[in-house]
C-alpha cells in the first residue's frame, strides 16, 4: 500500500517557469543576447541554470561561472513572484491529507529556493520531507541517492512510496531506487520527448489523477 508521495518541485509540483525565463532574459539583455520565448524557455524550465545558458553561450568562450551567478542574483529577487502550484495539487494534498498519506519533494533545486517556495505557498509545515540537489553527501538525480534517503526520513519501504516528476532523469531516478515512476505529462516536457522510451510506471496530465491509478485503495470521489 502506497504510504507517501514524493514530488519533483519545478514542472511537477510547482510552475515557476516564468520566474526562471525572466530571469534568463535579463541575463540575455545584460550580455546582449537575444531574448527567448516563454514556450521555447517552458521546455527547459527542468533543467537547471546551465540550460538557459547553454542557449545563447558558449562554454568555451564565456565563463559559466560568473554567468551563474548573475542568473542567481537575479532569480533571487524574482523567484517568488509567479511560483505557483499547478491546478490540481491542492487539490490532492487535501485527498492525501484526508487518508493520511504523506507527501515530500525531491529535487535538484537548491534548498535555499526550495524552502522559500514551500513557505511563500503555506505548505513547509506539511511536507513530510524535502530533499535537494545541494543536500550534502548525495548526488542529484538522476541518481537514486536523494529519493532513497526520503524514504528513509519517512522511515518507510522504497515499495511503498511513488514518484512523480515531469522529466527523464525524475523516471530513472525512480527506477534505479525501485520506486513507482510516474511521469506528469502536464509539466515541462520537449516536443522532441520520447516519452514512452522512458518507461514510466504511470503517465498522467493532472496531478489528480494520482487519485485514479490502481495501487491506491482508497475512495477517489473525495476530489
Amino acid at each position: 500500500m502506497i504510504k507517501s508521495i514524493l514530488f519533483d518541485l519545478d514542472g511537477t509540483f510547482c510552475d515557476t517557469a516564468n520566474d526562471l525565463i525572466e530571469t534568463a532574459n535579463q541575463v540575455y539583455k545584460k550580455n546582449s543576447k537575444p531574448t527567448i520565448s516563454y514556450e521555447v524557455g517552458r521546455e527547459i524550465a527542468s533543467d537547471g541554470i546551465n540550460a538557459f545558458l547553454n542557449l545563447r553561450f558558449d562554454k568555451n568562450k564565456h565563463d559559466f561561472l560568473s554567468l551563474s551567478k548573475e542568473f542567481l542574483a537575479i532569480y533571487n529577487d524574482k523567484f517568488l513572484n509567479n511560483a505557483t502550484l499547478f491546478n490540481g495539487v491542492t487539490s490532492l494534498l487535501n485527498n492525501l491529507d484526508k487518508k493520511d498519506i504523506s507527501w515530500g519533494i525531491v529535487t535538484n533545486k537548491a534548498r535555499y529556493f526550495s524552502e522559500k517556495i514551500l513557505i511563500h505557498n503555506n505548505l513547509m509545515d506539511k511536507c513530510s520531507v524535502l530533499m535537494c540537489g545541494d543536500d550534502i553527501g548525495f548526488k542529484p538525480k538522476p541518481s537514486p541517492d536523494l529519493l532513497i534517503e526520503a524514504c528513509r526520513v519517512l522511515e518507510i519501504n522504497v515499495e511503498d512510496a511513488i514518484y512523480i516528476g515531469d522529466g527523464h532523469r525524475d523516471i530513472l531516478a525512480a527506477k534505479s531506487s525501485r520506486i513507482k515512476s510516474v511521469l506528469a505529462c502536464y509539466g515541462y516536457l520537449k516536443k522532441t520527448d520520447s516519452i514512452k522510451d522512458w518507461e514510466p510506471d504511470y503517465i498522467i496530465n493532472n496531478p489528480i489523477e494520482i487519485l485514479e491509478l490502481d495501487f491506491f485503495s482508497f475512495d477517489n470521489s473525495l476530489s
